[in-house]
């Protein structure tokens, strides 16, 4: 009886255990999401100007990007449960910030805020995943967490309409409750480990990554702003590329060490990342403006719209763990990528009827895909590194996958420029759909393991 006990016991600690990295991926799904949707009534009430607006979006996700590889060394050297509690405290302090803000200044600053604090969770909770899970459990805990991220990307979309509608400070406060549960719960169930002493210290490293991919950010959203290549932007961004690479390439203490850029699950990994951003992982993105925009559908309509592409992702997590259980990741990062490319290229050339057989065919097929590329990309890319180096690893990962999607949004922006007709959304969706062949290319050329 005390046997049966324990092992309840230990059951439900590792699922509290999941429940911090859970959160802390639904949160940033959602800020990432919520703010598209209540931006025209945040910025009737703010009276912001079109730049201002512009970069309530883009301060978020330019800070993101940029302090995701430093955020990564932090997470290394000084431990991943304390990273998490600096990060979410910095995201609940600039929430209320936001929430607060009686001017464009407070709420660029709030956003900016939030930002960092993401590059600082993200990198923390697969640190804190690969400290408690490992083998088949790691597998299922990674599904998991990409469901509940899933999740709040939708519950972003579907509560920035509602919320808004009763008060857009609202958008801010809600991220409160679950993040001090998160706070609360990462201390009772993850040990802190010991900053470590021979940790390289890497901070000329870490200042030029985090320059050089805040500024091919930067290029990439002037470009989508302008329509036009920003000269100024671009070529900061490749004199910083080119600085970076000799760094990494001559200096002793390189930011990313040679033996975890040269491990070729890690080289699998942010290469799928990036090709899983630019195809199913902008599918959001690209729908939430098909409907709005061209189809004129109102936020609240839009964001029910979402929930069955949820359900269909989260399907796909379930699917993972089965699969994964008797093949390898790879197989299932290379079914995950078919299944987007199939799904995207039926959806490329039924978007004129939406309850077709294709159309919906290709919802099913995009969605399942999108919930196994993304625990499968991981799955491959952090497998073989090691635990004290988790943290840089995963930062270099998602570094790669917010590139991809600065990159992708541009190349839509582009395509919708002179009229964002269905044959122009055709476009978006085949380009999306080569993204994910490219994916697929990637996990066949993937080694087993």
């Amino acid at each position: 009886m005390t046997q049966i006990n324990t092992m309840a016991t230990r059951s439900s600690s590792r699922y509290q255990a999941l429940l911090v990295p859970g959160i802390a991926q639904a949160l940033i799904a959602l800020d990432y999401a919520i703010i598209y949707v209540a931006l025209p009534t945040l910025a009737q009430a703010l009276h912001l100007s079109l730049s201002e607006m512009q970069w309530v979006v883009s301060i978020y996700g330019l800070t993101f990007a940029a302090l995701l590889l430093p955020g990564g060394s932090l997470c290394d050297r000084f431990g991943a449960r304390r990273i998490f509690s600096i990060g979410m405290t910095l995201f609940l302090f600039s929430s209320m910030l936001g929430g607060m803000a009686h001017n464009g200044t407070l709420l660029l600053m709030a956003r900016c805020g939030q930002g960092i604090a993401a590059a600082l969770l993200q990198p923390a909770v697969l640190a804190l995943m690969a400290q408690r899970f490992q083998g088949e459990s790691h597998r299922r805990a990674l599904a998991i967490w990409s469901a509940l991220g899933a999740l709040g990307l939708v519950a972003g979309v579907v509560l920035g309409g509602v919320l808004t509608s009763l008060s857009w400070r609202a958008i801010f406060f809600i991220t409160l409750p679950p993040g001090l549960l998160a706070l609360w719960l990462v201390q009772r169930n993850f040990s802190q480990t010991q900053p470590r002493g021979d940790a390289q210290r890497t901070g000329f490293g870490a200042l030029i990554g985090c320059a050089t991919a805040g500024t091919l950010v930067w290029a990439m959203m002037r470009y989508a702003e302008q329509g036009a290549p920003d000269f100024f932007a671009n070529r900061l961004a490749a004199a910083m590329l080119l600085l970076l690479i000799l760094h990494e390439r001559f200096a002793p203490q390189p930011l990313l060490s040679r033996t975890l850029r040269n491990m070729p699950g890690l080289q699998t990994g942010w290469l799928s990342s990036a090709c899983y951003m630019a195809s199913v992982g902008s599918q959001f993105y690209a729908m939430t403006l098909l409907w709005q925009q061209t189809l004129q559908l109102d936020a609240v309509t839009t964001g029910w719209l979402f929930t069955p592409l949820t359900v269909l992702i989260v399907a796909g997590n379930v699917f993972y763990t089965r699969l994964s259980a008797r093949f390898s990741s790879q197989k299932a990062l290379l079914v995950g990528f078919a299944c987007a490319a199939a799904g995207l290229g039926l959806l490329s050339i039924s978007l004129s009827a939406p309850f077709s057989a294709g159309f919906i065919s290709g919802l099913v097929l995009s969605g399942i895909g999108h919930g196994l590329i993304y625990p499968a990309m991981f799955a491959v890319g952090l497998s073989a590194v090691p635990v004290q180096q988790q943290g840089r690893a995963s930062a270099l990962m998602v570094t790669s996958q917010y590139i991809a999607g600065a990159i992708m949004l541009a190349v839509i922006s582009v395509l919708l420029a002179m009229q964002p007709d269905l044959a122009s959304w055709s476009a978006v969706f085949r380009g999306l759909g080569a993204a994910a062949l490219l994916g697929m290319l990637v996990a066949l050329c993937a080694k087993e393991r």
